[in-house]
């Protein structure tokens, strides 16, 4: 038997079947501004777009829903100080939001454990060499692990990222 293939939402497609508080958060996300040494590409909108077009790519639900929601606590933590943008402790605010949507991510046939494992632990994975070597192996033996490894090369900014930009943003 084959397996059946899926065709994932477009970032517009999923952003217009969000739960409102989500699609709140994505129009103000196009007014957060972000470190321009992580984020040469700009504002938080553009850089959910870039996240969810390279995740979408892999045709796996939890990394494309891991995508819409990994950054939504910028909206409420960031601000500007010492001269630069910063939005410490996002990924907690993000995780929350996940467990609020747990009913709907599982409606959209994704795992709510992995999503709200991704979600939480995108920054821990890129923080990963400034860990003891202990609490690094721990990390790196969790049965997610993987995957939010996976979710970092999306995440990164530092690589060629115009070619996941599209218009579906303006759609």
């Amino acid at each position: 038997m084959r397996a059946k293939t899926i065709q994932l939402p477009t970032y517009k497609e999923l952003c217009e079947q969000a739960p409102q508080e989500i699609q709140d958060l994505i129009e103000k996300s196009k007014d957060v501004q972000q470190s321009k040494t992580w984020h040469p590409e700009g504002p938080l909108d553009i850089h959910q777009l870039i996240v969810y077009n390279r995740a979408r790519r892999t045709n796996d639900i939890n990394m494309t829903i891991a995508a819409l929601f990994h950054d939504l606590g910028k909206v409420e933590t960031t601000y500007f100080r010492n001269g630069k943008w910063t939005a410490h402790g996002h990924e907690f605010v993000s995780s929350r939001l996940v467990e609020k949507y747990k009913t709907w991510i599982e409606s959209l046939g994704a795992d709510f454990d992995v999503v709200y494992y991704i979600v939480k632990n995108h920054m821990r994975a890129k923080q990963i060499h400034e860990m003891r070597r202990t609490k690094r192996e721990t990390f790196m033996n969790d049965k997610y692990y993987p995957l939010v490894n996976k979710f970092s090369e999306f995440d990164n900014m530092q690589t060629d990222y115009l070619t996941d930009i599209d218009n579906d943003i303006d759609n």
